[in-house]
């Protein structure tokens, strides 16, 4: 038999799949079993859904440091439409990549503009952005419309429930507009490394010790088997983002 090893490694974040493809040599009965098997495998990994794109991008760049800020409006703040909203989160930005600038820090961000409901929500906006330590009193001073509401990235594990939460108007109302962009991120930002190739058959995909195992799904039958995995690295300082490869496992 022969299989494939197909990883995904965004930061910390690691999604791979191991599964038995099919050969010239298998019956027409086994080699259908492998192609649905090999098939449901890659499903696993395919990056199709918005979320699923957002959970590998910020794990790609966003880590426990960086931060989740909500940004609101008062009622004689509140802008006409989501348009001019968008204009004020972008004069924001602006402002705080100068203020960034001048004090030689980086700045990176996704954002999302939110309303929530299709007859007319309130306005708000969401805002990964990379933490320099002083982040609260400084986005206060340049967002004078509303309040401002700041979390750290380390009180949620993974990144699925936050990109599922990032992404959750297209799916619940609609989008905006045909064809609008889910969230809107800053120049550069890393992207996820796929990597993807043939293995040995005793070779499958084990998690490193000390990782956080966040999902694991396999199938096996007489024709071979598959083995999902998603996992969060150990949080080492040591370690450089995105350069630890997953661990290959031989069985016995």
């Amino acid at each position: 038999m022969a299989k494939r090893l197909k990883t995904i490694t965004a930061g910390r974040l690691v999604s791979g799949v191991c599964y038995t493809v099919a050969t010239r040599q298998d019956s027409e009965t086994a080699r259908t079993a492998k192609q649905r098997m090999s098939t449901e495998a890659q499903e696993r990994i395919n990056l199709r859904r918005a979320w699923q794109k957002l959970e590998m991008l910020l794990a790609a760049n966003f880590g426990p440091g960086d931060l989740h800020v909500v940004l609101t409006y008062e009622d004689d703040h509140l802008p006409k439409d989501r348009g001019a909203a968008v204009k004020l989160l972008r004069k924001l930005l602006v402002l705080l990549r100068k203020h960034r600038r001048a004090r030689g820090q980086p700045l990176k961000y996704i954002y999302v503009t939110e309303q929530l409901s299709a007859e007319g929500g309130r306005l708000h906006h969401h805002l990964i952005l990379n933490g320099t330590g002083a982040d609260l009193e400084v986005l206060r001073s340049l967002w004078p419309h509303g309040q401002v509401e700041l979390e750290r990235l380390d009180t949620w594990q993974g990144y699925e429930a936050l990109a599922k939460y990032l992404t959750k108007e297209p799916r619940e109302v609609g989008r905006a507009q045909a064809g609008a962009k889910a969230w809107t991120s800053s120049m550069g930002l890393a992207k996820p490394k796929v990597v993807s190739e043939p293995v040995p058959d005793n070779v499958t995909i084990a998690a490193p010790a000390g990782a956080i195992i966040l999902d694991r799904r396999e199938e096996h039958n007489e024709f071979g088997d598959y083995l999902y995995l998603k996992y969060l690295l150990p949080n080492r300082k040591e370690e450089k983002k995105g350069t630890r490869p997953p661990r290959r496992r031989k069985r016995e």
